[in-house]
């Protein structure tokens, strides 16, 4: 009688472990037998094109982590207008909460992939893995500060010095990552660009032709933009 095959750690291939996100994700720090365990506290969750993840005050359930796609971020106004406060990229973690609710709305941008944490679940996790808890806590403030010069944006720069920062803020966050940064992904509608920049949609699309004029911007597609010089791009902010 034949013994059954013996299945080792390199034949047993968890989520996680085969995650194309995996190296620039926050779980990045664990090795692979936490990693086995990590996957079971989570699971994969799609969504349709501009499908609400979470809704602004909804109780604060679930964290996410993106796999593929994309996701706008935004706040809801007194006055019932939306002002966006952010776009997410694949190993973006969100769902930050206050008081047990959501900061902020979530949507998705195109299909989206996620992996979906509970809450109470990873908290308890995050507790017995302090180098994991210390690589989120990085991660969070990496993206304080990216909210930080968000601010820095609005306030002090012109329309075309806020779209140059734009472009070229997302050029270098596709570096850290490890991604090509260029040509650079603009899944966003020129509209979302406009609200979060704090400008008029035509205001965008004149400057977008200002730097088309000058060289500064190919626009391959309506969702893709080659940066032919970004030194000279990021001048634009000086």
């Amino acid at each position: 009688m034949s013994s059954a095959p013996i299945l080792n750690q390199e034949t047993i291939k968890t989520r996680c472990t085969i995650c194309k996100i995996r190296s620039y994700s926050f779980c990045r720090c664990l090795d692979e037998e936490r990693l086995e365990k990590f996957s079971k506290i989570s699971s994969e969750k799609s969504y349709v094109n501009k499908e609400n993840i979470f809704i602004q005050n909804d109780p604060a359930k679930h964290l996410f982590n993106i796999t593929e796609g994309n996701v706008k971020i935004y706040q809801l106004l007194d006055d019932g207008r939306i002002q966006i406060i952010g776009f997410l990229y694949p190993g973006d973690f969100f769902g930050s909460y206050k008081n047990n609710k959501y900061n902020y709305s979530a949507e998705s941008i195109g299909d989206l992939k996620t992996c979906v944490f509970d809450q109470k679940i990873l908290e308890q996790y995050l507790d017995e893995n302090p180098v994991l808890a210390k690589e989120l806590l990085n991660q969070t403030s990496f993206e304080l500060t990216v909210a930080q010069d968000r601010i820095t944006v609005l306030g002090k720069l012109s329309a075309i010095e806020r779209i140059s920062t734009f472009l070229t803020n997302i050029s270098e966050q596709r570096k850290r990552i490890g991604w090509q940064n260029n040509p650079i992904s603009l899944p966003m509608t020129r509209q979302d660009i406009a609200d979060y920049l704090g400008l008029t949609i035509e205001t965008v699309s004149r400057e977008f032709s200002n730097l088309k004029s000058s060289n500064l911007i190919k626009v391959i597609s309506s969702k893709q933009i080659y940066l032919p010089n970004i030194d000279a791009l990021k001048d634009q902010t000086k």
